[in-house]
C-alpha cells in the first residue's frame, strides 16, 4: 500500500500542490492531510473522485481566520472507521491542533492510522509538558488496539526531543531516523527565515514492528512549507 502524510499549508502553493495530489492519486491508497479548511476539503474531494474523504474541521481560530482541519482520503474499496478526535491540550490563541485516529480494514487485519498535527507553540519545537502529554496520549490510545499501527504527520517537534523518543521507547520504528532524513520542511519554508531561525524537523512517521516498510521518502518538491512523507508498506 502507498500512503502520504502532508501538512498542506492550506494549499498556498496553488497549482503545484494540486498537481501533486492528482498525479499521486494514481498509485496512492491513503492521503492524510493537515491544515485543511472546509473549502480546501471540497476542492480535494473534486480532485480525488476515486477516494472517499473524511473531514474534521476542528476549532475555528478567530485570530488566524482558519480551521485547523484534518482530512483523510482512502481508496473507495478500503473499509474505514473514524474515531473521535483527540485534543491533548487547551486552546490558546492559534495553538489548537489535534490528533485524528482512523481505522482501516486491510484484508483480515485492522490497521490503525493516526493523523497528527502537534502542538505548534512555543515555536522552538522543544519538549514541554504539553508536548510530552501529547505523545503519551497517542501511545496510550493505541496500547489496547490489536493490529498494525502507523502514526504520521506534523508533530511540531525537534528531532532530539523526549517527545519523539517516547515513540521509539514504546517500540515504534522512527522512519525519519531510520532513513536518514535531514529535512522535513523544505525550501519553501527555508526561504521565509534567516539562517539563525531555520528549523529542519517537524514531521515524522512511526510504524509498529508488524508493518513491513517497502520504501519511505521525503522529497523536497515545493508543494507546501512542509514536505510530504511518502510510505510504501505491507501489513
Amino acid at each position: 500500500m502507498h500512503s502520504i502524510f502532508l501538512n498542506t499549508w492550506y494549499a498556498k502553493c496553488g497549482d503545484r500542490f494540486y498537481d501533486f495530489v492528482v498525479q499521486s492519486s494514481s498509485n496512492t491508497d491513503i492521503f492524510c492531510f493537515t491544515e485543511v479548511d472546509p473549502d480546501l476539503f471540497s476542492k480535494l474531494e473534486a480532485k480525488l473522485p476515486g477516494f472517499k474523504g473524511f473531514y474534521e474541521k476542528g476549532i475555528f481560530d478567530k485570530k488566524m481566520g482558519v480551521f485547523y482541519g484534518h482530512a483523510i482520503f482512502t481508496k473507495r474499496d478500503i473499509q474505514t472507521r473514524a474515531f473521535e478526535k483527540i485534543i491533548s491540550f487547551r486552546w490558546v490563541n492559534n495553538d489548537i491542533v489535534f490528533i485524528l485516529p482512523y481505522g482501516l480494514k486491510i484484508g483480515e487485519k485492522d490497521l490503525y492510522l493516526m493523523n497528527v498535527h502537534g502542538k505548534a507553540m512555543p515555536g522552538h519545537k522543544l519538549d514541554t509538558p504539553a508536548r510530552i502529554r501529547q505523545s503519551r496520549n497517542i501511545i496510550d490510545f493505541l496500547k489496547g488496539k490489536n493490529g498494525p499501527k502507523i502514526i504520521g504527520g506534523d508533530f511540531n517537534l525537534d528531532f532530539h526531543t523526549k517527545s519523539v523518543k517516547m515513540f521509539e521507547d514504546a517500540g515504534y520504528r522512527n522512519l525519519i531516523k531510520e532513513y536518514g532524513i535531514k529535512d522535513t520542511r523544505g525550501e519553501v519554508n527555508h526561504r521565509q527565515y534567516t539562517s539563525s531561525e531555520q528549523q529542519y524537523f517537524s514531521d515524522y512517521c512511526f510504524v509498529s514492528q508488524d508493518v513491513k516498510v517497502k520504501d519511505f521518502k521525503v522529497p523536497d518538491i515545493g508543494i507546501s512549507d512542509h514536505l510530504p512523507l511518502i510510505l510504501d508498506f505491507e501489513v
